[in-house]
């Protein structure tokens, strides 16, 4: 679909009720300014504001489904110009979205760059050119220049007499479909519809394009619809599985941990999916009512009517259906408000529904407009698969400079800890360190956040079982007593979210974050509660992990050991400082014992 809007935040609902089927929205003149937020649900967004101007704007949408990206987003002489490319069973297409003021050129030199990026291009937009030959009423200045870019070969438009604007009974063809060869002779069925909001405008050009697109391969995270678990079956479930696991077995190598952690992942994932639906996909978080449904329907109806009778009470049938429809979205706009605003006067309020309500102000950041291309040392990225190997470049040449333990101050760090570790005698404990009581405690305070690539929710480890408590008892252990956390357990989901006012071209402007495995965040929490148990019982331990008791002076210490290092040249503090003077400078404050300087 493409029309020109002239706002298109006025007009979202009447656009995803009438035109959500569509896969490719192209919209002009969109009245964005580049920090607003804007988002179509079940669409990744690409758009090109105006910075200092009011007006104007290009946006394409493409539906999240499809294999696409970015390859041109400029402004030339007035032209308003973006283009991506999409895969297709025939290869890639260019799809651009182009608007042309009234008072500007049509440059010659923007639609010969598109076409040498991709030659098998397909270009629509409000160009404001008339050309008779091609279906208009009449040919302007706008239009001699249209007919020269055809002229040269290069693209073709549709040709038909479909008028795409109108105002004061005076209508006229001033929006285009230009295509190359073969790419126009897939186009068919392109029709006009009503135009959007109560005046008349620029009607919604629709077509079909007989190419399939190919599709995004599948994400890895599943999306589980928790309000309509079985929690019952979950449980029975889980209990028929982990007993064919045997709680007896004996665990002394690191192969064993990684075989037992597998076979309790697979376990619990199984259970999940047997009694938890995934989610039906389709939008949330737009919902017309029926009445709005019907005068969509009946809006379209009243304009064929009058086109087909260009009879006056058929015109003013189609203006009184336009006035209803558009009382009946703004009464929609309304209930969604009192909804909204009845769920934060509630007298209790979990989590769940805090950000739910904060959703539906505020737009998630992944759901605003893509990046285009990613530029890090010279290397420019536009795919997927090359974003997220810049994206990994970047993380290991500027983040993770070096490994820890090849710097120096770690090794100095590394060797002191190995002195403190033979000073400290720590009486052996033949109960295990993890206990039943302890897992459960803490499984019942699991808040519910997101899961990581083994797909276990917290909500899911909840709602235990005895025999899930025993398993996650051995394993916790036998990883203590082994030393060997598994392998799926460092792996994670990487979110990258945009740093606020920073420059989506460059990875250095978004913040990772790393969704990981909830068992394996499960048996941290079990850790911290036991190391701190541990703690209460060994005096030795006072001076090194203070941190680890409830209560503790954190702020104080942090308060003086910023003090001392704030006296100091901070700049190359660790290079021209010794580890013994940075020492004896924290044993002068009491903060340590003069018997770890060396």
């Amino acid at each position: 679909m493409h029309c020109n809007v002239t706002s298109i935040k006025k007009h979202k609902d009447e656009i995803m009720a009438k035109f959500s089927d569509c896969d490719i929205i192209s919209i002009n003149e969109t009245n964005l300014k580049p920090q607003q937020l804007f988002s179509l649900p079940v669409y990744h967004l690409y758009r090109n504001d105006r910075q200092n101007k009011q007006g104007g704007g290009v946006l394409l949408s493409v539906r999240n489904n499809i294999k696409y990206f970015e390859i041109f987003n400029q402004t030339i002489e007035d032209n308003e110009t973006l283009a991506v490319q999409i895969e297709t069973s025939n290869g890639f297409l260019l799809l651009a979205s182009i608007y042309i003021p009234p008072n500007a050129k049509l440059n010659h030199d923007v639609f010969q760059h598109l076409y040498n990026i991709n030659n098998d291009c397909l270009i629509l937009g409000d160009l404001n050119a008339a050309l008779y030959t091609m279906g208009s009423k009449k040919t302007n200045a706008k239009g001699y220049q249209l007919q020269q870019l055809l002229t040269d070969g290069f693209l073709q438009c549709v040709d038909n007499k479909l008028m795409t604007y109108a105002r004061n009974n005076y209508e006229e063809k001033i929006d285009w479909i230009l295509a190359s060869q073969p790419t126009l002779s897939f186009i068919d069925n392109v029709e006009t519809h009503p135009s959007l909001g109560l005046k008349e405008d620029h009607r919604p050009l629709t077509f079909h394009l007989n190419m399939s697109a190919e599709l995004k391969p599948g994400s890895p995270r599943f999306s589980y619809n928790y309000k309509t678990a079985d929690w019952k079956l979950y449980r029975n479930k889980l209990n028929d599985l982990l007993n064919k696991i045997n709680v007896n077995q004996k665990v002394t190598n690191a192969h064993q941990i990684e075989i037992y952690v597998k076979e309790l992942t697979e376990s619990i994932v199984s259970a999940t999916k047997t009694a938890i639906p995934l989610t039906n996909g389709q939008i949330k978080n737009f919902c017309i009512s029926k009445i709005t449904k019907n005068l969509i329907e009946s809006k379209h109806r009243a304009f064929r009517q009058w086109k087909k009778t260009n009879k006056d009470a058929d015109k003013k049938e189609y203006y009184n259906m336009k006035q209803l429809l558009n009382n009946s979205l703004r009464n929609d706009r309304i209930e969604r408000l009192n909804r909204t605003m009845t769920s934060l006067s509630a007298n209790k309020m979990n989590s769940s529904k805090v950000w739910a309500t904060v959703r539906k102000f505020y737009n998630k950041r992944m759901k605003q407009s893509n990046m285009g291309t990613l530029t890090y040392q010279n290397i420019t990225a536009s795919t997927d698969m090359d974003k997220a190997n810049l994206f990994a470049s970047y993380f290991e040449n500027e983040i993770f400079i070096e490994k820890p333990n090849q710097l120096p101050f770690q090794d100095q760090v590394s060797g002191q800890v190995d002195l403190i570790k033979k000073r400290i005698k720590l009486k052996k404990n033949k109960s295990s360190p993890i206990t039943t009581k302890e897992i459960k405690a803490i499984l019942k305070q699991l808040p519910n956040s997101a899961p990581g690539p083994d797909s276990i929710h917290n909500r899911c480890l909840k709602n235990y079982t005895p025999a899930l408590v025993q398993h996650l008892e051995k394993i916790f252990n036998a990883i203590i007593n082994l030393g060997h956390i598994p392998g799926e357990w460092k792996k994670a989901n990487i979110i990258l979210l945009l740093k606020p006012k920073k420059d989506q071209k460059y990875p250095s402007s978004y913040r990772p974050i790393s969704l990981l495995s909830c068992l394996g965040k499960n048996f941290e929490q079990n850790t911290f509660h036991t190391t701190r148990n541990i703690n209460k019982c060994n005096s030795s331990l006072l001076p090194f992990i203070i941190c680890f008791f409830q209560k503790s002076l954190e702020f104080e210490l942090v308060t003086k050991i910023s003090s001392i290092v704030n006296t100091q040249w901070i700049q190359k503090l660790l290079d021209t400082r010794t580890l013994n003077k940075i020492y004896g400078e924290l044993t002068d404050e009491n903060m340590c014992d003069t018997s770890f300087q060396t």
